[in-house]
């Protein structure tokens, strides 16, 4: 199992020092997103099924960004490149067709699996690589 860590600090109760933190790690399982991604792409989702993978799919892009946005971009000159893409992402969350036929529901849980793929490339490969971006730009950015 492929895993990636999101540390963060937390802070304590009330009978700890204010203060003082400690890090907490919870691990993102690629494969398990990568599954769910593949279900969602070799075929256009049932109706039946399509709400559950829209779950998935939003948990699992929900737990990439703030991976993705913890890393030093900046250093590399691509902190801009990185508000865009999390800012389209975003926007993309926030726009999901909650009425009309199942099958614009289908489409769009497709829509997330592929943002969703393109944010694990990035995860994994980190500040100062340039093909995943590019892979997200030309992907996204084009089609809205």
């Amino acid at each position: 199992m492929r895993t990636l860590k999101i540390t963060y600090r937390r802070r304590r109760g009330i009978f700890w020092n204010a203060f003082r933190s400690r890090p907490e790690e919870h691990p993102i399982d690629v494969d398990d997103i990568m599954a769910t991604v593949r279900a969602t792409l070799d075929r256009l989702p049932l109706a039946a099924t399509v709400d559950d993978l829209l779950l998935q799919l939003r948990g699992h892009i929900q737990l990439l960004l703030p991976k993705i946005e913890a890393k030093d971009w900046a250093r590399h000159g691509q902190d801009d490149q990185i508000h865009l893409v999390t800012g389209f992402v975003r926007d993309r969350l926030s726009g999901e067709p909650m009425s009309g036929p199942a099958i614009v529901r289908c489409v769009y849980a497709q829509e997330l699996a592929f943002i969703c793929r393109d944010l694990v490339a990035v995860a994994l490969a980190g500040p100062g690589a340039e093909a995943p971006l590019a892979v997200i730009t030309s992907n996204h950015f084009c089609r809205s």
